[in-house]
């Protein structure tokens, strides 16, 4: 379709996806700018349902972008036009009245407006529990909004029980001044990632110096506290997965965040950044005197073997050596060791042959040797009557199945050809 032929609700709907794409890339004032565009294209008579619709999605996502931007006035009027729009019944796709009411209860709670956005996180995560989806996030912001109204009445009460009756009206404690008392500092998020020598840790805390920062390591555990608005914080204290080497672990502190570097005692990867390190090196160590009555006994065997004098030849005889141990005797140990050792498989195949031919008298040793190498190892034969009138290469027999054939690929004369 071209660009003459495009109706003014598609144009509208197609900024739409195009504010939606700028949301997603994280640039709220191009997204801003896009739903905004959308407003100003909607006729001011419009009764149609189409146009309805694209006029809650563009009020309602512009609502979004504003919050991102921390313009929470701006956001909780475009939320409550948006659903002023709902008025008249319109299709909306599923969850979309839910983020609405959930746009609109964060806005007046960043305006401390506590009430307004309990009313709408509550109105969000009954939507969402009617459409079989989950409404936790919806009923910790309820959760939340009912904690600094209890505040705030905690306050007023403490006010009105200070203030003697004649001393005029008591003070209230307006929602705004409660927002703008010092809370606790927010705790840093951390996370991590690994290789099989490092564990790194990314404390995502911009702007760290290096005298806000205490980091310890241990063989097998981790504190990170990080002072933040005059406040000490304990990011990170466990017993790490497995031990690391506390000399190459290092900090880096970045603009963005701080890395924790972990240098691995053991080339693995860890299944999590929190374990039991001690239990264990424990059970190692349990593994370790285990090992321990084995050393013992082989190394008593070693000993053994040592102690025990190899035979001694008579001092009367003439020998060879200037030794005195019996080495024709050393030797007839050794033959009877081998002889006693039961091969097993193609070594057994082996050792048959050899005895064979280790056994075997001068015309059977030929024939074996002859029938192999001129066969090709096609055959083995001790008849040596029989292979000495035998030209195997002339005779070829190739094993059951398969055939001779030269470099080129041409069968070659075999036995069972003539």
């Amino acid at each position: 379709m071209s660009a003459s032929s495009t109706t003014p609700d598609e144009k509208a709907t197609a900024d739409l996806s195009l504010a939606d794409s700028c949301y997603v890339d994280e640039d709220y004032a191009s997204a801003l700018s896009a739903c905004t565009s959308v407003l100003s294209s909607i006729p001011s008579d419009h009764s149609d349902e189409v146009w309805g619709i694209i006029r809650f999605r563009a009020l309602s996502h512009r609502s979004a972008a504003l919050l991102k931007l921390g313009r929470h006035s701006e956001a909780l009027d475009d939320s409550d036009a948006a659903l002023a729009t709902l008025k008249d019944p319109v299709e909306l796709r599923p969850g979309e009245k839910e983020m609405c009411y959930m746009r609109h209860g964060r806005s007046a709670f960043g305006m401390a407006r506590f009430e307004l956005a309990q009313k709408s996180f509550e109105r969000a995560a009954s939507l969402a529990e009617e459409a079989g989806r989950d409404a936790a996030r919806h009923r910790t912001w309820a959760r939340k909004c009912e904690a600094e109204l209890e505040e705030i009445a905690s306050i007023n009460k403490d006010s009105e029980a200070a203030t003697p009756s004649a001393a005029g009206p008591t003070k209230i404690v307006s929602n705004a001044a409660i927002a703008a008392k010092p809370k606790r500092p927010k705790m840093p998020k951390y996370q991590y990632y690994q290789s099989d020598t490092v564990m790194t840790i990314s404390v995502l805390e911009p702007n760290v110096k290096e005298d806000m920062l205490k980091v310890d390591f241990g063989l097998d555990k981790l504190t990170v506290i990080l002072r933040k608005d005059g406040e000490d914080l304990t990011v990170i204290c466990g017993t790490l997965f497995d031990a690391v080497d506390i000399s190459k672990c290092k900090v880096k502190i970045t603009d963005e965040k701080v890395l924790v570097k972990l240098r691995k005692k053991e080339k693995h990867e860890w299944h999590e950044l929190f374990g039991s390190g001690a239990t264990k090196k424990d059970a190692e160590g349990d593994e370790k005197d285990k090992d321990e009555p084995a050393k013992k006994a082989s190394d008593k065997d070693d000993n053994t073997n040592e102690k025990k004098e190899a035979p001694k030849v008579d001092p009367s005889k003439p020998r060879a050596y200037a030794s005195h141990k019996d080495w024709d005797a050393i030797e007839r140990d050794l033959k009877k060791q081998e002889e006693n050792e039961k091969p097993e498989g193609e070594e057994a195949l082996n050792k048959l042959f050899q005895n064979i031919y280790g056994n075997a008298n001068e015309d059977t040793k030929r024939a074996m040797i002859k029938s192999m190498q001129t066969s090709g190892g096609t055959v083995l034969s001790t008849n040596w009557d029989e292979v000495s009138k035998t030209d195997y290469e002339k005779e070829r027999q190739a094993p059951k199945g398969m055939e001779w054939k030269n470099w080129e690929g041409k069968k070659l004369p075999q036995k069972e050809d003539s």
